[in-house]
């Protein structure tokens, strides 16, 4: 079972609500109280943080499928705040009706903490990705860290989502998976991508 199946198994156990959030509008801001955390159904929701000089630094670019504000579950008010980059619909649980959830299943709370410990690692590789210079290297290294044993990966959010998840313009990148496979680096199938080269 991968970590975005289980994770809508632990939810749906969970009262929601539905929110529209329209491009350029705030989901939630630094330093309000926290009563919800969120999970991004469509769209692309920015975390940005206030620096003490005044300005804004970028944390993360949530997609399709990817919880917000798990961080802050603990705290008493967010520690960033969320901005959605077009127009973005998420499901909103309360922070303590998740609380509650998790203290009396340990099993539940194991469950979250693997999930949540895997965001955080996949985090990490994707900044690494998005400091190699190369587009191509950039595109080749995306694939290689999400293959499975058949050297292949079945994307599960649209090609424009990964370019921008890897910090490329789309039009970069689909030039990119266009000239991989013309040398037959790369075969394309639908959603899959498989890496037919082994010396890569």
């Amino acid at each position: 079972m991968d970590d975005k199946y289980l994770l809508e198994t632990i939810l749906i156990q969970l009262n929601s609500t539905e929110l529209l959030i329209k491009k350029g509008e705030q989901l939630f801001t630094q330093g309000d109280s926290i009563t919800s955390f969120y999970h991004l159904q469509t769209g692309r929701i920015k975390l940005i943080r206030n620096t003490l000089e005044g300005g804004e630094s970028l944390i993360h670019v949530a997609l399709s499928g990817e919880t917000l504000a798990e961080a802050s579950l603990f705290s008493n008010e967010y520690h960033c705040s969320a901005i959605a980059i077009i127009e973005s619909k998420v499901r909103c649980y309360k922070k303590h009706d998740f609380l509650q959830l998790i203290e009396k299943n340990t099993a539940i709370m194991k469950k979250l903490l693997q999930i949540f410990s895997q965001q955080v690692r996949d985090l990490r590789t994707i900044n690494e990705i998005k400091n190699i210079h190369s587009a191509r290297d950039r595109v080749l290294t995306f694939i290689k860290s999400e293959m499975d044993d058949k050297r292949e990966i079945t994307l599960t959010i649209s090609l424009k989502d990964v370019a921008y998840k890897i910090g490329l313009a789309h039009e970069t990148f689909y030039r990119e998976l266009k000239k991989l496979e013309k040398h037959n680096i790369i075969k394309r199938n639908g959603s899959t991508l498989k890496l037919l080269s082994s010396s890569i």
